[in-house]
């Protein structure tokens, strides 16, 4: 198995690196946050498929202590994208070998060609999960529903870029612990296919205060989700990757059989954190601009969160 390092310790890093601990790969976790705890105390893992306690982990405080690895697991928020590049660009000579690769985890579009440029030579790959996940504690995730992960490789000028060696790599480490990976040639086609979901979803479960399973037993709140989908399919169709016919029902359908679900939005905003709001609306409404492609429904949607993350994190004032 290929050696790894986590990097960001959520719901979907940690879901993952645990189930590869567990699995047998080498996995070394960055916790920056309550390190001695979890050296203490160890990593879990909750899932209707199986628990996992890690009593061991091996656990990095500071990219500084972070072993070499075949692959870093980014699960960052894309909110803290500045910062792990920056810290990528430090250390990446010294953690990846020419073979060596990034697998960058996380929600929105085009954050992929920032990686390859502070990692020169390393191959990039995007991680799509769907997953319902929760980090519920220091070293503790609780897996909900789901759990499968897409990936797809980064090329120059967001080509189509097959499926890599290390891509395949990955995926049997993964499955060998059970979990569903998808090989998609095309990173931008799987990344709006991915978005298809976050961009209704997310910033709906907190403009209207309500779980996956609220938001799909109302007709109108339906209605919305149906209209905003069907702009992402649009704006994928403009940058020539057309999405499956009937995709919109079945992410609906998959939705309706979730366990009912806090989006990572919805959690982000109930515990004030910030949201990523410029990932999940801000990249794809510029790039739709960029083809002629009207998003009105989701525009509505970006202006609604901006005005709402920025008052919660202090930028919106009252007049006078």
């Amino acid at each position: 198995m290929l050696r790894y390092a986590v990097i960001g310790m959520g719901a979907v890093g940690g879901f993952y690196g645990i189930r590869l601990a567990g699995a047998g790969a080498r996995v070394q976790f960055l916790v920056r946050h309550d390190t001695e705890r979890v050296r203490a105390d160890g990593l879990h893992l909750r899932s209707p498929e199986g628990d996992v306690r890690l009593a061991t982990p091996d656990v990095a405080a500071d990219w500084d202590e972070l072993e070499p690895s075949d692959v870093l697991l980014v699960a960052t928020k894309a909110t803290a994208n500045d910062e792990v590049r920056a810290r990528l660009a430090e250390h990446a000579t010294r953690l990846l070998g020419p073979g060596g690769g990034i697998l960058l985890a996380q929600n929105g579009i085009g954050a992929e060609p920032g990686f390859a440029d502070a990692a020169p030579g390393r191959e990039v790959l995007g991680g799509l999960a769907f997953l319902c996940s929760r980090r519920v504690g220091p070293g503790r995730i609780e897996h909900l529903d789901y759990g499968a992960l897409t990936v797809a490789a980064h090329a120059l000028g967001e080509q189509p870029a097959g499926i890599t060696p290390l891509m395949e790599g990955v995926a049997a480490d993964l499955r060998a612990t059970g979990t569903e990976v998808i090989l998609d040639e095309d990173l931008v086609r799987a990344r709006w296919r991915k978005l298809m979901w976050n961009i209704p979803f997310n910033p709906l479960s907190v403009i209207l205060d309500a779980d996956t399973d609220v938001l799909v037993s109302d007709p109108s709140t339906v209605q919305l989700i149906g209209t905003v989908m069907a702009e992402v399919a649009a704006a994928a169709a403009a940058e020539g990757r057309d999405l499956p016919v009937g995709l919109a029902e079945l992410l609906l359908a998959a939705t309706r059989r979730m366990a009912p679900y806090a989006t990572s939005m919805k959690l982000d905003w109930d515990a004030g954190r910030p949201m990523e709001v410029d990932a999940l609306l801000g990249a794809p409404l510029l790039r739709a601009a960029r083809s002629g492609t009207a998003m009105p429904a989701t525009t509505v949607l970006h202006q609604q969160l901006a005005f709402l993350d920025a008052r919660a994190q202090g930028g919106v004032q009252p007049a006078g």
